[in-house]
Formats: structure tokens, C-alpha cells, sequence
């Protein structure tokens, strides 16, 4: 049984920095490239909600293995468990802050500014809300992404010989 709830804590966490990390450094920039921008924001929005689901079964699974891990084999007094789970548990908590209310601002922000023309006052108005809340998400993606790198250097240190 832990063999198997450390092969889901890993497999959790690797596959959600990994998603992470392809989205961002591939997926994304290819399609931004390929298409128009609204083209490309239509897919980019298309893929968020699968791309956020997969936050947030990667990191309930990480979560509950790793705790049950600890309660079990473990205890709570060593502070690498400590912040693991307290990390684990803010990168949840980021992701689905993304997901659940920056995406719906941003995408309504989105919607509306395409009822403007590029040239207008208006426009240029949502278009900054708009790279304000891309903003915010990209630097809560970066946190989960920099907060995941860290749990990996942490198992690592923690199941060296």
C-alpha cells in the first residue's frame, strides 16, 4: 500500500508539472504562432477547463496520498512533511483559484472586448484589465510550477541513500 500511494503521489505530481510545463513552454506559444490571436485564444480557451481539471485531480491526488502517507507512515512533527503538505496544499489552492475565477474574468473580459474596435478608448481599457488578469495567471501558474520543481527536489533529498 505505500509503494503504491508513493507512486500516485509521484505520478500526481510529475504529470501536473508536466502538463504544466508543455502547455506553457509549447502548446501554447506554437498555437499563438500558427493562428490569429483570436483563433488561437479561442483554442487556449477551449483547452483550459481540461487543462485546469487535470490541476485539480493531479493535486487532490498528490494531496490525499501524500497525507495518508504521512498519517500512516510517517508523522506530522518532520517539517519536510509539514511543507510538503502546505505546499501541495497552496498549489491546489492556486490552481483552482485559476481556474474557477481568473479564467471565468478573463474570459467574459475577453468576450467583451471584442465587441470593441482595436482603435477605441474602450477597447485599450479591457485590453489592460484583460493583460492584467493574463498576468496574474501566468504568475500563479509560475508559483505552482516553481512549488512543484520544489516537491521533487524534496522527494528527492528525503529518499536518498
Amino acid at each position: 500500500m505505500q509503494t503504491a500511494l508513493k507512486f500516485i503521489y509521484s505520478l500526481s505530481l510529475i504529470f501536473w508539472i508536466g502538463s504544466i510545463f508543455f502547455f506553457s513552454m509549447f502548446a501554447a506559444p506554437s498555437i499563438f504562432k500558427v493562428l490569429t490571436r483570436e483563433q488561437a485564444g479561442n483554442v487556449v480557451s477551449n483547452i483550459f477547463p481540461k487543462y485546469y481539471l487535470i490541476a485539480y485531480i493531479c493535486g487532490t491526488a498528490a494531496l490525499v496520498s501524500s497525507f495518508v502517507l504521512i498519517y500512516f507512515w510517517s508523522n506530522f512533527s518532520y517539517t519536510g512533511n509539514i511543507i510538503k503538505l502546505a505546499a501541495l496544499f497552496i498549489m491546489l489552492g492556486l490552481a483552482v483559484y485559476a481556474g474557477e475565477v481568473l479564467t471565468p474574468q478573463t474570459h467574459e473580459v475577453r468576450t467583451e472586448m471584442r465587441s470593441f474596435q482595436e482603435d477605441t478608448l474602450e477597447y485599450k481599457e479591457i485590453r489592460k484589465e484583460f493583460s492584467s488578469l493574463h498576468r496574474t495567471s501566468a504568475i500563479l501558474n509560475s508559483a505552482i510550477f516553481i512549488l512543484g520543481i520544489a516537491l521533487v527536489l524534496l522527494s528527492a533529498y528525503t529518499n536518498r541513500e
